[in-house]
């Protein structure tokens, strides 16, 4: 018995004629009565054939390839498995598409299905601890803090999403008909590169969104970054959040955050700071207090320690020349006089902006937040707009002119439409103009309404329109905001921000009814400022004290809040509290 093909010039051997004793024919039929046919030895035999080769024989060793049959009944059972038709193949491979490794598990290829498949769920058991642990939005804001980690994040979508879609492939490969039709196979093809495109779309959002936020995370948080862990510093020089502690805002009571508005445009000479507003925060209940401070303020005490107080001395005192939104550039034109001054600062005029508003409130300073209003729209579109309480009629753009007083008016017909009174969902546009106008009323009001967008932007971030939004929204804010705080520091920061969200908002304006903005009484300011932060602990009242009082007659009063009726848009009248330039819930002046 020879295991060589038949030579060249031989005679075919009969079809129909037995071969030897222990060998299959040709066609495949037993060579003894009762014999059952070897579907191995037939899929060779027919593979062969089809292809024109020479005549079909087989090696009675088996195969030795790794991951082949190293016996006859291997060979039968893999046969039994892999050799289906093409519904299972589908289904496996649709399998494998929705748990990594589930459908190569049930093929030969098993041994790495099931590695596949343990490594999937292992990491899926992670995530859930990880997110039960933390709670969800927790656990979104403390890995949406930590860009390293989200970059490295982003390398492991990469190798799981190849690592996936590879063992789709492979899945369908390995189950496909040993003979398939031209149908059957392009059908095959095309479902099997559905099942890859389902598993590199998320995949791919996800590297965008990644993406878009460590960029934006990169251009608005500048801080200095506490490279190895510990504490970082703040901007007055003090000790920022003590990253190694269980709570990292343990050892200090409140956080001071400078927000300002830049009106900075071509028809402007330097940098305008015309929304100042001072947000300072308990670090334990995340309470917070909004101070408006008028751009308008004059004689505004420099400390001593500042660069400024060279040129100004006695305080920046010249008239109504001298306002406290002109520090900025004041503090840019004394650096290019006299560099040596701000030797080190990159930013002289925020620096001196800074240093004189904490002298002014009394407090430090902590961190500064520096908003383009011209992008302030943009991100207020990115964010779906935003509901405000709109409490007094405000023109939508418009021209002036000035009276003999110095007092604006606007030019009727001008403006691009009204804000009418009445609760509204603003857009971009329109809360850019709510938050700037002043044509038909005056400053004060303006920083009521500047503190009210940033209350309401505050208390309704939503986290699925957030999601939906990101990309748009990361690249806005990457243009537009400027927040000096260290990247390595956002995770302690993502604590407080929940905190604040919620606790309660209160705001405090420093108006005309207040203080006196041509003579300010800083002393008094800073005696303000103290109580709002530090309340004193409340007295106990009898239920005879609350709500009701006599006067001097005997006669019962009650106190009642002062309130004015406006139009709504439907021409009814609505009534609203008129606002009061004190310690307030910020919901009850917005």
């Amino acid at each position: 018995m020879s295991f060589l093909p038949p030579r060249g010039g031989e005679p075919p051997r009969d079809p129909g004629a037995a071969g030897e004793p222990g060998e299959p024919s040709q066609t495949g039929e037993p060579s003894q009565p009762g014999e059952t046919p070897d579907p191995v030895e037939q899929q060779e035999a027919g593979e062969a054939d089809d292809a024109g080769d020479a005549p079909a024989f087989t090696y009675r060793a088996g195969r030795v390839a790794d991951g082949t049959p190293r016996s006859r009944a291997e060979a039968r059972r893999m046969v039994r498995e892999d050799d289906g038709s093409l519904g299972r193949s589908l289904g496996l491979t649709a399998l494998g598409t929705v748990v990594p490794g589930a459908g190569l598990s049930l093929t030969r290829r098993r041994t790495l299905g099931l590695a596949l498949l343990t490594v999937a769920v292992i990491g899926l058991i992670a995530v859930v601890w990880y997110v039960v642990n933390r709670g969800a939005l927790e656990s979104a804001l403390d890995l949406a803090t930590r860009p390293r980690l989200l970059r490295m994040l982003a390398i492991g979508l990469v190798v799981g999403g190849l690592v996936w879609m590879g063992s789709i492939v492979l899945t369908a490969l390995t189950t496909r008909p040993s003979s398939p039709s031209t149908g059957q196979r392009v059908g095959l093809s095309v479902f099997t590169a559905v099942m890859c495109l389902v598993i590199a779309a998320p995949v791919a959002m996800g590297l965008r969104y990644i993406d878009a936020h460590t960029d934006a995370v990169d251009k608005i948080f500048t801080g200095p970054s506490t490279a190895g862990g510990g504490s970082s510093t703040d901007d007055s020089g003090g000790e920022g959040p003590r990253l190694e502690a269980d709570d990292p805002w343990a050892h200090t009571s409140h956080v001071n955050v400078l927000l300002l508005g830049s009106d900075a445009g071509d028809n402007r000479e330097g940098v305008r700071t015309d929304s100042m507003i001072i947000a300072s925060i308990d670090t334990e209940t995340g309470d917070t207090v909004l101070f408006g401070i008028p751009r308008n303020l004059q004689q505004v005490p420099i400390p001593e320690d500042s660069p400024l107080h060279n040129a100004w001395p006695d305080g920046y005192n010249c008239g109504n020349e001298c306002l406290m939104n002109g520090i900025w550039t004041e503090a840019e034109v004394q650096a290019d006089m006299h560099p040596e001054w701000f030797e080190g600062d990159d930013n002289p005029g925020l620096t001196a902006t800074r240093e004189v508003l904490s002298e002014v409130i009394g407090q430090p300073i902590n961190y500064t937040v520096i908003i383009n209003l011209d992008g302030f729209k943009d991100l207020i579109d990115a964010m779906g707009g935003v509901e405000i309480n709109v409490q007094e009629r405000i023109p939508l753009g418009g021209q002036t002119w000035t009276d003999a007083a110095g007092n604006s008016h606007l030019i009727e017909g001008t403006e691009n439409g009204w804000l009418e009174v009445g609760p509204k969902k603003l857009n971009g546009y329109q809360a850019l103009w709510y938050s700037r106008s002043r044509i038909t009323s005056d400053d004060f009001s303006r920083m009521r309404r500047q503190r009210c967008v940033v209350a309401a932007v505050v208390q309704q971030v939503n986290p699925m329109t957030m999601l939906q939004r990101y990309p748009q929204i990361a690249s806005v804010a990457g243009e537009n905001i400027s927040v000096s705080i260290a990247p390595d520091d956002l995770p302690a920061w993502a604590e407080l921000v929940l905190r604040v969200q919620q606790g309660e908002i209160k705001s405090l304006p420093f108006t005309n009814e207040n203080l006196d903005t041509a003579d300010p009484d800083y002393a008094e300011i800073r005696a303000i400022v103290d109580e709002a932060i530090n309340p004193p602990e409340p007295t106990p009242t009898t239920p005879a004290d609350a709500g009701a009082s006599e006067d001097a007659t005997g006669a019962e009063t009650t106190t009642e809040e002062s309130t004015t009726q406006a139009p709504t848009d439907d021409g009814s009248m609505e009534t609203t509290e008129e606002p009061k330039d004190e310690l307030t819930e910020v919901g009850a002046v917005c």
